[in-house]
């Protein structure tokens, strides 16, 4: 009889959690809280990385509209005029083409783009001083406004996402 009493005397009966196995499923909940909050800032982040290469782009290019514009005082027709290639040969890992349309500049994002930047434009436009032709341009990203006494030249063709935009290009 004294062995039985010994055996029920080891066995313990479980009524909850300890606290540390609460503290896994804490810390465990926090990590998945904080994943599923930082992934699509993530996500944002890179795509809107991409778009800097037609930033780029658009700046190396700017220079000839300029020059054109300072000789002529009246902007290119298109990238012929301007003394660019055709828009198929203006291509890089992620821009499928350039295009210039009396003086704004249309940059084509595909290739490597991420699936929500395929197909879409980013247009710069040269903006100029109103009744001053020879004053020097200034120039427009995305969906940014002139100010007081410039007036934007060309169509704007954007259609990216705001988010995937630098702060000076969302207007």
């Amino acid at each position: 009889m004294n062995t039985v009493s010994s055996d029920v005397n080891h066995v313990r009966k479980s009524n909850g959690f300890t606290l540390i196995e609460l503290m896994v499923v804490v810390v465990v909940a926090i990590i998945g809280i904080l994943a599923s909050i930082a992934l699509p800032a993530y996500q944002v982040y890179v795509q809107r990385s991409e778009v800097t290469e037609a930033l780029s782009m658009a700046a190396a290019l700017r220079e000839n509209v300029t020059e054109y514009y300072a000789e002529n005082l009246e902007f290119p027709e298109n990238n012929g005029a301007a003394g660019l290639p055709a828009s198929n040969f203006l291509i890089g890992n992620r821009i499928t083409g350039v295009s210039v349309e009396l003086g704004a500049i249309h940059v084509s994002i595909g290739n490597k783009a991420s699936k929500p930047l395929q197909g879409k434009t980013l247009t710069f436009r040269p903006a100029i001083v109103t009744g001053s032709p020879t004053s020097p341009i200034a120039w427009l990203c995305g969906y940014d406004g002139p100010v007081k006494g410039m007036e934007a030249v060309g169509q704007n063709k954007t259609d990216l996402n705001k988010e995937f935009l630098p702060s000076a290009c969302r207007g």
